[in-house]
């Protein structure tokens, strides 16, 4: 059980450079509608649509930071592929602060958080 989290894009132009590319090599936030985050306590299974992923804390020598990671994906080298992914449910903003161990973001707990679903 976790809860839905939205995927947001960049918006093309067919002017833009890239237009057209997937910059995620095929990754699941280029194809489903949102990730069930099952490391979060809700109401939702994951399914086709919502494929389960797990939100995680990246340790740097200088900081960290956070990222959703699909659950196929956890054992592979994956990285950024250009989305994000939020909700406005206060629970996924209660994880973020519980992870990071601080106050972060807005007043509705995080802005969207990077999709580390790009594997080469």
């Amino acid at each position: 059980m976790g809860i839905h989290v939205d995927i947001y894009t960049q918006r093309e132009h067919p002017d833009d450079l890239f237009y057209g590319e997937d910059c995620t090599n095929g990754g699941e936030s280029s194809y489903v509608k949102g990730f069930c985050i099952t490391d979060i306590g809700g109401p939702f299974e994951p399914c086709k649509d919502y494929p389960a992923a797990k939100l995680i804390k990246q340790e740097f020598g200088f900081g960290c930071s956070l990222k959703i990671v699909p659950e196929t994906k956890l054992d592979k080298a994956a990285s950024f592929g250009g989305n994000f992914a939020s909700t406005t449910d206060s629970r996924f903003g209660d994880k973020c602060r519980e992870l990071m161990g601080k106050d972060i973001g807005n007043v509705y707990g995080l802005g969207p958080v990077p999709i580390h679903d790009r594997v080469e």
